[in-house]
C-alpha cells in the first residue's frame, strides 16, 4: 500500500477545497454562511445533493451490505422518491412562504417557542449522531490507508480530518458547500463506476454482460417477507426516512433554501429522488461483484471494510486505489462540512437569535464546539467496533427523527398551539415508548423495521395534540 500517495492525494484534495472556499466565502458574513444569499443554481444544488444524500455511509456500507441483504435496500430507495415528492409539494412551499433560515422556526410560527426549540434540539441530536457515524467510516479508512503506517492513533486522525474540513468550510459555510458538493459528488460517482469496471471484469465470464451477471446472482433479491425487510416496511420506511432525514433536516434543507425560487427547489428534489434510484443501483451492483470477488480471492474483510480492502489491494490497478481514496474523501467531507454548517446555523438561529446579521466570532465559537462534540461521538463509535454502520444509522434515525416528524405533522395539519415545556417530555417519551413497542411487537408475530419512525412520529403527534390548545375564537 502506497501510504505516501494517499497522503499526497489528501493534501492536494484539501488544497483544492481551500481554494474553492476562499473564492466562495466572500466576506464570510452570517448571511453568506447561513443562506448563500439565496442565489444558488437549482441544478447545481441538485447534483451536489446526490453526494450529500449518499455520504460515506452509502459509499462504504451499501456495497458491503449486499452480502447479507441483497437488493432489499432498493425498495427503501423507491420509498425515498415518495418522500421527496412530499418534501417538494408539502414542506418546501411552507418553508418558502415563511422565508425561514432555520426550518424549525416554522414550528415556532405554528406551535410556539417551546415546540420550536424542542424540534431544533432533536435535530441537533440527530445530526450529531448521523454526522459522527458518517465521518467515522471515512476516518477509519484514512486510519488504515495512511495513519497506521505512522503509528498515529485514531483519535488524532479524527482531529486532523475535522481540522482539514474546518480550513475550507468554516468561513463560507453553505455558500462554499454548494460548490464543493458538486466536486465531491463527481469524485464519488467516478470512484464507484471505476471500481465496478475493474472488479467486474475479474468476476465476469468471457462474453457475459454486467447486468446478466448481477441479475443471476444469489444476492439479486428485493424482498424478505416475514422479516423487518418486508417490501412494504422498506417502502414505508424509505418514504418516512426521506421526509425526516431530508425534509425535516436543517442540513439538507439549508441547501435547498439557497435556491432563489420555490419552483427551482421543487425541481431539485424530484430530480434528486429519480437520480438516487440509478445511483443506488450502481452501488448495489458494485456490492454484488465486490463480495463475489472477495470470496474468489480470499479477502477476509467484510462489511464496511470490504470495499477499501479490494480497491487498495495489489491485485487492482493503482489508479483504482487512488480514485477510491479521493471518492472516500469526497464522501466524508461532503457529509461533515454540511453537517457542521447546519448544526452551527440551527444553534445560532434557534437558540442564540443570531440570523443574517450579528457576530461572526460567536458563530465560529459554536462551529468549533460542534467539532469537539462530533469528535467525542466518533471516538465512542470507534470503541463499539461495529462491522456495518448503515443499518445502525437508520435505526438510530427512527428514534431521533420521530419527534420531529410528529411535531411537523401537528403544525401542518392543525392550528393548535403548545404553550409549555411538557412538549419536550413528550418528545423524549415517544422514542422510549417506540423502543418498548419494538420489543413487544415480536410477541405478536410482527417485527418492526425502519417503519419504526412512523410509530415514533405518531406517538409524538398524539401526545403533542393532547397537551395543545385550540385557537381562540376571539
Amino acid at each position: 500500500m502506497n501510504y505516501t500517495l494517499f497522503l499526497t492525494l489528501l493534501l492536494v484534495y484539501v488544497g483544492v477545497l481551500v481554494l474553492v472556499g476562499r473564492f466562495t466565502a466572500g466576506s464570510g458574513s452570517n448571511q453568506t454562511f447561513f443562506t448563500a444569499n439565496r442565489n444558488a443554481n437549482w441544478l447545481l444544488v441538485s447534483f451536489g445533493m446526490i453526494g450529500a444524500s449518499l455520504s460515506g455511509v452509502t459509499f462504504i456500507s451499501v456495497p458491503g451490505w449486499t452480502a447479507n441483504s441483497g437488493w432489499t435496500y432498493m425498495l427503501m430507495v423507491l420509498g425515498y422518491l415518495i418522500g421527496y415528492a412530499i418534501i417538494a409539494f408539502v414542506l418546501l412551499p411552507v418553508y418558502y412562504r415563511y422565508k425561514v433560515i432555520s426550518i424549525y422556526s416554522y414550528l415556532g410560527h405554528k406551535l410556539g417557542k417551546e415546540s420550536y426549540q424542542t424540534g431544533s434540539a432533536f435535530f441537533l441530536l440527530s445530526r450529531i449522531i448521523g454526522a459522527s457515524a458518517r465521518l467515522y467510516i471515512v476516518t477509519m479508512i484514512v486510519q488504515i490507508t495512511i495513519c497506521d503506517a505512522f503509528n498515529i492513533p485514531f483519535l488524532v486522525t479524527a482531529m486532523i480530518v475535522l481540522a482539514l474540513i474546518a480550513v475550507y468550510s468554516a468561513s463560507g459555510g453553505i455558500a462554499t458547500i454548494v460548490i464543493t458538493d458538486t466536486l465531491q459528488t463527481t469524485l464519488m460517482l467516478a470512484a464507484t463506476g471505476m471500481a465496478l469496471y475493474f472488479v467486474g471484469r475479474e468476476v465476469l465470464s468471457e462474453g457475459q454482460g454486467l447486468w446478466s451477471y448481477i441479475s443471476s446472482s444469489d444476492q439479486f433479491y428485493f424482498v424478505e417477507e416475514g422479516t423487518a425487510r418486508a417490501w412494504w416496511k422498506q417502502v414505508l420506511g424509505g418514504a418516512s426516512i426521506a421526509v425526516a432525514m431530508t425534509g425535516l433536516d436543517q442540513d439538507m434543507m439549508q441547501k435547498n433554501l439557497t435556491v432563489r425560487t420555490l419552483r427551482g427547489a421543487q425541481k431539485n428534489m424530484i430530480l434528486l429522488g429519480i437520480t438516487l434510484i440509478f445511483v443506488n443501483a450502481l452501488f448495489l451492483s458494485l456490492g454484488v461483484v465486490l463480495s463475489d470477488y472477495a470470496a474468489m480471492v480470499g479477502v477476509a474483510e467484510t462489511g464496511d471494510k470490504m470495499f477499501a480492502a479490494v480497491a487498495t489491494s495489489s491485485a487492482m490497478p493503482p489508479v483504482l486505489g487512488a480514485v477510491f481514496f479521493l471518492g472516500l474523501l469526497a464522501a466524508a467531507f461532503s457529509s461533515a462540512d454540511s453537517a457542521l454548517a447546519s448544526l452551527t446555523t440551527a444553534f445560532c438561529v434557534d437558540f442564540l437569535g443570531l440570523e443574517g446579521k450579528g457576530s461572526t466570532t460567536t458563530r465560529n465559537q459554536v462551529y468549533v464546539a460542534f467539532m469537539a462534540v462530533i469528535l467525542a461521538v466518533m471516538y465512542g463509535i470507534y470503541q463499539l467496533q461495529e462491522e456495518t454502520i448503515i443499518s445502525t444509522l437508520f435505526t438510530a434515525a427512527g428514534y431521533t427523527y420521530g419527534p420531529l416528524l410528529g411535531l411537523f405533522a401537528l403544525a401542518l395539519t392543525t392550528n393548535r398551539t403548545i404553550s409549555h415545556w411538557v412538549v419536550l417530555a413528550i418528545a423524549i417519551a415517544a422514542p422510549l415508548l417506540s423502543y418498548g413497542l419494538s420489543l413487544w411487537a415480536p410477541t405478536l408475530g410482527y417485527t418492526i423495521g425502519f417503519e419504526l419512525l412512523l410509530y415514533n412520529g405518531a406517538i409524538t403527534y398524539v401526545g403533542a395534540w393532547l397537551i395543545s390548545q385550540a385557537p381562540s375564537c376571539n
